[in-house]
């Protein structure tokens, strides 16, 4: 039973270091959008302003939704933590009854 629990707990930590790669990796490209769109807009910023005001409703929509990504990501940091240490108390478990 200690083994199938470790296991589960295994994978799940295996499917956060995942997952939190993956978001980097959305943040970090997201950054470069950024980035380029203030290169892009910088000899254009009326064009800048018209296109910031017609798409307000969307851009608060993708703030929020950034904030979200954000949340989960500080979230699942911690959870990556307290697996990797659940996994050191199951295995030092371990040891301990294979000694005895």
């Amino acid at each position: 039973m200690r083994n199938y629990i470790r296991n589960i707990i295994k994978d799940r930590l295996t499917n956060c270091k995942e997952w939190e790669n993956n978001v980097e990796i959305y943040l970090h490209n997201r950054e470069l959008t950024k980035k380029t769109d203030f290169e892009h807009y910088k000899s254009r910023p009326i064009l800048k302003l018209i296109l910031n005001l017609y798409f307000l409703p969307y851009n608060i929509l993708k703030q929020l939704k950034y904030m979200r990504i954000i949340n989960e990501y500080k979230k699942n940091k911690i959870e990556i933590e307290i697996l990797s240490k659940e996994i050191k108390v199951k295995n030092v478990g371990n040891y301990e009854k294979q000694k005895k």
